[in-house]
C-alpha cells in the first residue's frame, strides 16, 4: 500500500496543533486561560485532536500490515507485541522525564498506542462488524465502570465548569481542578490505566478500532464510496453530541464521570464529548480523504503545508516522545536555579501561542537536518532495527 496523504496530514497537523496546545498549556499564565484563544486550541482544538491522532492509529496499522504480506502470522504478532511494548515502555519513559519519576504512571497516550498495537493485531481475526461493537462497549461500559471508583481521587476532588464557558453557556462544560496526580499503589495505577488516568482503554481504546475498520475499507478499495456515509455519519454523532450535552444542563445532578446525559468533559472523557471526537473525526478524515486521495483531480501533495505535516508524521514517535521535553525542560531548570516553578503562570495567551509555533518551527528545521543523514537514532530508526529481522532468513527469531 502507497502512503494515504491525508493519513500524513491529518496526523502531522495533529501533531503541530498539539505542541502548541501544549506551550500553551505550560507556558500561559491565568489572565491567558480566560481568552479566546487559549479556549479555541485548549478546549476546541485540544479536545479533538487527540482523537484524530489514535484514528490514525488504527488505520496505519492496517496499511503497515498490507506492506508485510507473507511475513507470517507468527511474525506479524511477534512485531506487534514488541512494536507495542516499545511505544509503552516510551510513554512511561517520556513522562518519568517530562515530569517527574513520580509522574510515571500518569497513562499519557504513548502506552495507550502501544496496547492498541498488540489489540489491533488480534482485531485482524475478528469482523469489522464485532470490531465496531467492541468500539461501542467500550464507549458505554466506561461511565458505568468510572460508577464504582472515586474518578476525581487523582484529578484535585472535583470537576468544575469551565471559566471561558460558563460565562456564556453555564452547565455545558466541566474540567477537574488539576492535572491527574499518581498515586503509587497497584490499585490505583491499574484504574488509572482502565478507566481515570489521562488516556485509560475507557473509552479511549475505541479510536484506534474505530480507525482500524477504515483501515480495513482503504485496503479492500471500498473507502471512496464510503466518504458519504461517513460524512453524514459524523455529522449524526455531532448533532447527537450536542443535543445531548446540552439536555444534561437540565439536569444538575448529572456528571459527565457516569451519566449518559451529562455535560462535556475532557478528563473524563464524557459520552457526549465522544459523539462529538467522533463526529468531527469522521467529517475531518472523509473530507481530507476526498481532498487529497479520492478524485480524479486530487490536490497536490507536494505545497508546503503537506511537506510540513508529512515530515511531522513520518517521525510522530520522537516529535511526540520530545516534544514535552522541550516543552517542561526549560521549567525544571529555571526551577533547579531559582527556587521558582513557573509552570502555567509566565505569560499571556498570544506569546505562549507564539512560543508554540516557534517550537513547531523548531522540530520542522531539526527533522529536515536528520532526515537529509538518513533518518538515524530517531524512535521510528530503532523501531525498526528492532523489528525489521523478524522473519528473515538466517534470524532466529
Amino acid at each position: 500500500m502507497k502512503r494515504i496523504v491525508s493519513i500524513d496530514v491529518l496526523r502531522g497537523a495533529s501533531l503541530a496543533l498539539m505542541i502548541i496546545i501544549h506551550c500553551m498549556i505550560a507556558y500561559g499564565d491565568e489572565k491567558a486561560t480566560e481568552s479566546t484563544l487559549h479556549f479555541f486550541f485548549d478546549d476546541v482544538i485540544g479536545n479533538l485532536g487527540a482523537t484524530w491522532f489514535l484514528l490514525m492509529v488504527g488505520m496505519s496499522q492496517v496499511l503497515s500490515a498490507g506492506r508485510k504480506k507473507g511475513a507470517g502470522e507468527w511474525n506479524l504478532m511477534k512485531t506487534a507485541l514488541l512494536r507495542g511494548a516499545y511505544l509503552f515502555a516510551a510513554g512511561l519513559l517520556q513522562s518519568a522525564l517530562a515530569f517527574g519519576p513520580s509522574e510515571m504512571w500518569d497513562w499519557d497516550i504513548l502506552p495507550l498506542i502501544g496496547s492498541a498495537t498488540v489489540a489491533l493485531y488480534f482485531c485482524r481475526f475478528l469482523p469489522s462488524w464485532l470490531i465496531l461493537v467492541i468500539s461501542a462497549a467500550l464507549m458505554f461500559m466506561a461511565p458505568w465502570l468510572r460508577s464504582y471508583v472515586d474518578f476525581t481521587v487523582s484529578w484535585g476532588g472535583e470537576l468544575v465548569q469551565s471559566t471561558f464557558f460558563s460565562g456564556y453557556l453555564a452547565g455545558i462544560y466541566f474540567e477537574p481542578v488539576s492535572v491527574y496526580k499518581v498515586i503509587w499503589s497497584l490499585d490505583e495505577i491499574l484504574k488509572g490505566y482502565f478507566v481515570s488516568g489521562t488516556f485509560p482503554i475507557f473509552p479511549w481504546l475505541a479510536f484506534p478500532l474505530i480507525g482500524f475498520v477504515i483501515g480495513r475499507r482503504m485496503v479492500s478499495g471500498q473507502i471512496k464510496q464510503d466518504l458519504p456515509f461517513l460524512h453524514l455519519m459524523g455529522l449524526a454523532l455531532i448533532l447527537l453530541g450536542t443535543t445531548v450535552s446540552y439536555a444534561g444542563i437540565f439536569r444538575p445532578l448529572s456528571s459527565p464521570i457516569s451519566d449518559y446525559i451529562a455535560p462535556l468533559c475532557l478528563y473524563p472523557n464524557s459520552i457526549t464529548l465522544f459523539y462529538l471526537q467522533t463526529g468531527v473525526g469522521l467529517v475531518l478524515f472523509a473530507s481530507l480523504y476526498y481532498y487529497y486521495d479520492g478524485r480524479e483531480d486530487a490536490a497536490p501533495s507536494t505545497g508546503v503545508l503537506v511537506v510540513w505535516f508529512k515530515r511531522l508524521s513520518r517521525y510522530s514517535l520522537t516529535v511526540y516522545f520530545f516534544h514535552w521535553l522541550v516543552i517542561c525542560w526549560p521549567l525544571w531548570i529555571i526551577y533547579f536555579v531559582t527556587g521558582r516553578f513557573l509552570g502555567q503562570d509566565v505569560m499571556g495567551a498570544f506569546p505562549a501561542f507564539l512560543l508554540g509555533l516557534a517550537v513547531v518551527a523548531l522540530f520542522l528545521m531539526c527533522l529536515k537536518v536528520w532526515e537529509g543523514r538518513g533518518g538515524k537514532f530517531t524512535l521510528e530508526w530503532g523501531l525498526r532495527r528492532i523489528t525489521e529481522g523478524i522473519g528473515k532468513p538466517g534470524r532466529v527469531s
